[in-house]
């Protein structure tokens, strides 16, 4: 009898060990866009296909390479006829890819605007202010320096919002990216992700208590 109740109080103690230790399964993205870091997804899925060497090729089938890319649907409509030329000189991943053509098809008048998770529109440079960019909260550290469109909002401590946009309007690249809601301190900032990461540092500096 004293044999069977050791043998019980171990079988319990391994299993409160077990519940303790046990923790559940990590779980990965399975689309990819410019704002990932890559401890968000599996190593052996951020693998690009290497090097690229663009010549004048058409923008239909760069979107066919960012959607192959991204595991996103890209949701096209009316655009401009672009040619794209573009060679990267060291392997890129999925991550540093997608930043890569965000920011060559801005130069060519063309944005990519994150759609959820499972999609990405195309628009117009030009019609740009009418999409809904997706909010993206991280530190300006972690921002792309890219050119991958975006939204965040900043809730000031002590200066109202109207008063630091001149300090930001050097840095911003989109038109009406920057807008005040002064009575409720905040900041909303629309544009590429590597003006706003420049933005996001100045505020740091500029959003200080009043020296005596």
């Amino acid at each position: 009898m004293k044999q069977f109740v050791v043998l019980f109080c171990a079988l319990g103690a391994f299993l409160l060990a077990g519940c303790r230790t046990s923790q559940p399964a990590r779980v990965y993205k399975t689309t990819f866009s410019s704002f990932d870091l890559p401890t968000e997804h599996r190593a052996e899925t951020l693998t690009s296909n290497g090097v690229v060497n663009f010549k004048g090729v058409a923008l239909d089938q760069v979107l066919e390479i960012y959607q192959e890319l991204s595991g996103r649907t890209v949701i096209r409509g009316q655009l401009p006829e672009v040619r794209v030329n573009l060679q990267t000189k060291t392997p890129l991943n999925r991550i540093q890819m997608l930043q890569v053509l965000d920011s060559v098809l801005a130069e060519n008048g063309i944005v990519m605007v994150l759609s959820g998770d499972t999609a990405v529109k195309v628009v117009a440079a030009a019609a740009v202010n009418t999409a809904s960019p997706p909010e993206i909260t991280r530190s300006w550290e972690q921002l792309p320096d890219s050119s991958s469109y975006m939204m965040r909002t900043v809730r000031l401590k002590y200066m109202r919002p109207s008063m630091v946009v001149p300090v930001l309007a050097p840095f911003s690249r989109l038109p009406n990216s920057l807008v005040c809601i002064d009575g409720e301190h905040l900041l909303v900032l629309r544009d590429y992700a590597a003006n706003i990461r420049q933005e996001l540092q100045m505020l740091e500096k500029v959003d200080k208590p009043k020296s005596p």
